[in-house]
């Protein structure tokens, strides 16, 4: 072999390494990306999460039996009985009497809670949407955009576009979205109504665990049974 083939042999394994090694950088590096994707994606879900969780401290229980008090009220219902029929106290009742007394103020104070709740919501599924632009597959935040459209939290709410989330987080395993999805099927929210289709992801559901799954399997093979 001549001088010149033995440098080329020698430079064929040399070269193969150096490529080897920017192959396993790069792929690394990806890896690197990807979690850290993964990562920023979960704080988004994370503060949307404690978002939609948190109530404005305004509304507290006692605050949401004076207001529903003086709903009935308004409706007609007799003060005494609409005590009665929230199982207030006689202290309850006299503070409610007074938030009556000044219920101009208390409307336009529960006007101002409600809007702080619904920009507080509409902030939870901006979140939401910043960590599905990050991470377009994560089961989670898709989930949590279709509760989000399913009840209209900082959204209109859109039963199409809910069972649209459902599905891509289902197909992707999520328990939680697969009984969403069985149970609209079941009722039509958004989908063609079908039993079908229904009890497939039903049991898939029920199959990891789902109480709210199994649950219903159950009840549909009771009706099943009494239709016998």
């Amino acid at each position: 072999m001549s001088a010149d083939e033995q440098t080329q042999s020698a430079l064929v394994p040399v070269q193969s390494t150096a490529l080897t090694k920017a192959g396993a950088t790069s792929l690394a590096a990806r890896g690197r990306d990807r979690l850290r994707e993964k990562e920023e994606a979960e704080e988004w879900l994370r503060k949307g999460l404690e978002l939609e969780r948190t109530e404005p401290e305004c509304l507290c229980p006692e605050m949401q039996t004076t207001l529903e008090y003086i709903k009935q009220i308004l409706a007609g219902t007799q003060p005494d009985v609409a005590a009665k029929n929230l199982g207030m106290t006689s202290d309850q009742q006299e503070r409610a009497h007074v938030t009556h007394y000044f219920m101009p103020d208390t409307l336009k104070e529960c006007a101002q809670l409600e809007e702080a709740r619904n920009n507080q919501l509409l902030e939870a599924f901006r979140c939401f949407e910043r960590g599905i632009q990050i991470d377009p597959h994560h089961p989670l935040l898709q989930r949590q955009i279709g509760t989000a459209y399913h009840f209209g939290l900082g959204v209109t709410q859109d039963y199409s576009q809910a069972s649209d989330w459902f599905r891509k987080a289902a197909e992707q395993g999520d328990a939680e979205a697969q009984y969403c999805l069985g149970c609209a099927y079941s009722n039509g929210d958004g989908v063609v109504e079908d039993e079908d289709l229904s009890l497939k992801w039903l049991r898939k559901a029920a199959e990891q665990g789902n109480a709210d799954a199994q649950g219903a399997l159950d009840f549909d093979a009771r009706q099943k049974e009494s239709r016998i």
